[in-house]
């Protein structure tokens, strides 16, 4: 049987065209190697920041409900971009949003919960052969309204999906190649852990190290979801936590 593995692409690493296709040839790197990647791609660049500065020049109390409807088509960018280069390279891809694959949250805006996912849209994609291409960090409420998780969230729903399709880890796609004692861009002397535990990552995340989304590495520990800090540029793991 085929096994599926679980890809997060971080904003940072879809910001451009050249970014973009890097993404994909390593999409495309899993795939040939005999796996059906389940990829959750972020909004690329700070288009987020850009889509949420033209609601606030409106005014200073924009409806929470119209923020989720504005906000979540950044990663609907995302997603189509990477399909239609995975396409081009021959590998047969769907993008899907939130909604289209069942991710149930919460009623609440701008910050929901995941509750479960309803239906066998991701697990049909599969099975024939495609590789999905999920917008991460939506959802679509109990009242059918699209909502958002919090910000940082397509880590949670990366982690969420490999749960419901039985991966063991999840590999969290960054521009950065592992997780530091420090900001190595400050500090040149901080180091690279190789592996670390969830409850040590967790207390990173907390302190400010915005490699991973605190409530996705308590997901994962729970689960018991190994994740994989890979660097984009050479799709190497960097740091593991387990």
């Amino acid at each position: 049987m085929t096994k599926t593995c679980i890809l997060k692409f971080g904003g940072n690493t879809l910001a451009n065209k050249q970014k973009l296709v890097m993404a994909a040839e390593l999409v495309k790197s899993r795939y040939d190697a005999g796996f059906i990647p389940v990829v959750v791609a972020s909004a690329n660049g700070n288009l987020t920041d850009v889509l949420l500065d033209h609601a606030y020049s409106l005014t200073p109390n924009p409806d929470r409900r119209e923020l989720d409807m504005l906000v979540t088509t950044g990663e609907r960018v995302s997603v189509a971009l990477l399909s239609i280069a995975l396409r081009a390279m021959g590998v047969p891809s769907v993008s899907l949003t939130g909604s289209q694959i069942g991710l149930i949250t919460t009623s609440s805006h701008t910050g929901a919960d995941i509750l479960t996912l309803k239906g066998d849209r991701l697990k049909k994609e599969i099975s024939q052969g495609n590789v999905p291409i999920v917008a991460g960090f939506q959802g679509i409420g109990e009242n059918k309204e699209i909502t958002t998780l919090k910000r940082g969230g397509s880590d949670v729903s990366a982690v969420f999906l490999a749960t419901q399709l039985g991966a063991d880890h999840v590999e969290m796609v960054k521009d950065v190649d592992g997780v530091y004692s420090d900001d190595p861009n400050k500090n040149l002397k901080a180091q690279r852990y190789e592996v670390l535990d969830f409850d040590e990552m967790y207390k990173l995340a907390l302190n400010g190290a915005s490699v991973l989304h605190p409530d996705a590495v308590c997901l994962a520990k729970e689960k018991g979801i190994e994740i994989r800090i890979v660097y984009y540029q050479t799709g190497k793991t960097g740091t593991v936590i387990k």
